[in-house]
């Protein structure tokens, strides 16, 4: 038993513990890109374990070749893909910030799906009750939002509209307007799922924030109508 504990915790094994630890950290990336590099580097340190450790150990380190080769094939085309995907410098610091959570290679990938657009005062993005198959996301200016013909609230730029009826599928459940000159990104449904389900972190990411911005309307909402509600002193 102390031979055991002795060869498990020797320093011949340290590059095994490192293999091993690297190939169970790459399990729990979200991020498909950093699962294959910590694999690379795991299986790379196996095989330096397997060299120090035994004679003839030719089939484990040709398999661990084999995966480091798929890997590497796959970081390839994912660094491809990453250098391809840049944001627009005016509004990165905007997407960055709304969008926190995601690296710019996803963020540009979510604007695969999204329409750049531009709206004066006055022009309706969202009817009350009527369908709406498109999530917009205010980059810049403000709109009104109205229930039943009354004004709820204010949204500024980095606020979502229409994610009530993006998330249930329902109609629109408010009437936003344009108040002031905006540019707004329009996300068509159809190609924002085609994008959700290719990033499994980009999906938990986008309903997160969907959620935290619905929240905070709600909240906002509840306070002006608290506010309106408060008798005027004499």
């Amino acid at each position: 038993m102390d031979g055991y504990v002795n060869e498990f915790f020797s320093l011949g094994s340290l590059p095994g513990h490192l293999a091993y630890l690297l190939i169970a950290i790459s399990y729990y990336m979200t991020s498909i890109y950093w699962l294959r590099v910590l694999a690379v580097a795991g299986l790379f340190l196996e095989i330096l374990y397997f060299r120090l450790t035994s004679d003839n150990l030719t089939t484990g380190i040709g398999w661990d070749g084999i995966f480091i080769l798929i890997n590497l094939y796959q970081l390839f085309w994912l660094v491809r893909d990453r250098l391809s995907l840049t944001l627009p410098e005016q509004d990165a610091p905007l997407l960055r910030d709304a969008l926190s959570g995601l690296d710019d290679a996803q963020i540009a990938r979510l604007l695969k799906a999204a329409e750049w657009k531009t709206f004066n005062p006055g022009e309706i993005l969202t009817r009350q009750d009527a369908p709406l198959d498109s999530l917009y996301f205010l980059l810049s200016g403000r709109a009104a939002v109205a229930v039943n013909g009354s004004l709820v609230t204010y949204l500024e730029k980095g606020s979502f509209i229409g994610e009530i009826a993006y998330l249930t599928g329902n109609p629109a459940t408010a009437m936003v307007t344009i108040d002031e000159p905006s540019r707004v990104l329009s996300f068509n449904r159809v190609r924002m799922a085609k994008v959700i389900a290719s990033d499994e972190a980009i999906s938990g990411i986008i309903y997160q924030m969907l959620g935290r911005d619905l929240a905070m309307k709600m909240r906002r909402a509840n306070t002006r109508r608290v506010l309106l509600d408060e008798p005027t002193g004499v």
